[in-house]
């Protein structure tokens, strides 16, 4: 009884050392690169660099983005869609709002607006700007037609700047309105794919490869649109590049991972933080065990064999190990069945458990002494 009471203290200890040394890199500003670091790091970053290195690139079946960063006149705009749609897509999302008309192309204009009124299954973007007051801003042509649309704004951490995630809905003066991305896939799948709500998806950005088309090599490849769900926006505009767990990629091949995560609902699930607290505890209470039962093992004798094994280079090798178990079982959890759960203060606690043991034996030291001096 005695022994699991002091396992549990060690536990409890590893785990104040690990707050003790977060605290240091949150609080203290020579610390400060690193806890942006920390605070913008996921550990799927890390399961998704295990997959990338683990071979080639699935490609997609189910989007193609034809790039249109070349494109400047909204005449030229109309006669893409038009060929796109000529090619008989399933579903297309134009990634890109017009803003306004141009007095200095207005027949371009009439044009643009003339084929968006016959374009079904094309979903465009629009823009929130305020929330609350339900400010938007659309492509010029919305008010006076009926279009599909979704908004394209991407959830917003307050300080980390990758993009993990995408919108479902948001609510917009009191009206909970559908994203691009959930038009875009119900389009596709002719069904509601996920209830429309205020929520956010976690995108799944296990390794994979879009077909890019170019806008005047359409004809060329027509098979990657037929029948696909086509993404039209900008690969090589610098402003709308955004940092994700697969680099810095396009808006629009963010979307079509988002959009994929959708229609195949691989959304990644993330474990709560009770269930991560919970599973920490266990792992980190059952290598304390395990700890002190090797190191009860290798003082058992004074064997050369024993003594090898009670080395430091030794004990770290296994807690190496040891870690490396538990990556590879939670990174067969998110393989299977996309589910992340992230151990990454449980596995800093085990690598200081033998100083969190010293720290237990100190407090204890110093209890037992105060104690004698007390009695004389």
């Amino acid at each position: 009884m005695n022994q699991l009471w002091r396992y549990f203290i060690v536990t409890i200890l590893a785990f104040c050392v690990v707050g003790i040394y977060l605290l240091a890199a949150f609080n203290l500003k020579v610390f400060n690169p690193v806890a942006e670091i920390l605070d913008d790091y996921s550990f799927t970053d890390f399961y998704y660099k295990l997959l990338d290195g683990a071979g080639k690139r699935d490609t997609s079946r189910i989007v193609t983005i034809v790039d249109m960063t070349e494109l400047r006149k909204r005449r030229d705009f109309a006669d893409l869609f038009m060929e796109v749609n000529a090619l008989h897509p399933k579903a297309v999302g134009v990634d890109v709002v017009f803003e306004g008309y141009k007095d200095e192309d207005l027949e371009g204009d009439t044009l643009l607006a003339m084929a968006v009124k016959q374009l079904h299954n094309f979903v465009f973007s629009y823009k929130i700007i305020d929330s609350m007051e339900g400010e938007t801003v659309h492509s010029f042509f919305t008010p006076s037609d009926s279009v599909n649309e979704g908004f394209t704004n991407m959830p917003r951490q307050l300080y980390g700047g990758m993009k993990r995630s995408v919108s479902i809905g948001r609510d917009v003066g009191g009206v909970v309105q559908p994203s691009f991305i959930k038009r875009v896939a119900e389009f596709y799948a002719e069904q509601e794919v996920v209830p429309l709500s205020d929520k956010d998806l976690s995108i799944n950005f296990s390794p994979k490869y879009y077909q890019v088309v170019s806008c005047d090599s359409l004809l060329e490849y027509r098979d990657l649109i037929e029948d696909h769900l086509v993404l039209i926006g900008a690969m090589k505009e610098e402003g709308d590049m955004h940092y994700t767990p697969q680099g810095k990629i396009a808006g629009v091949e963010l979307l079509a991972y988002a959009a994929e995560t959708m229609l195949m609902q691989s959304e990644i699930k993330h474990a709560s933080t009770g269930v991560t607290m919970v599973v920490s505890f266990i792992v980190v209470f059952l290598s304390v065990i395990l700890l002190a039962m090797y190191k009860r093992f290798t003082t058992s004798k004074k064997t050369l064999f024993h003594v090898i094994l009670s080395t430091s280079l030794i004990r770290g090798l296994l807690i190496c190990a040891w870690l490396s178990l538990i990556v590879w079982v939670t990174f067969i959890l998110f393989c299977k069945y996309n589910y992340s759960i992230s151990l990454a203060i449980a596995m800093s606690a085990i690598a200081l458990i033998y100083m969190a043991e010293n720290l237990y034996d100190t407090i204890k030291a110093t209890i037992e002494y105060k104690r004698n001096k007390n009695h004389e």
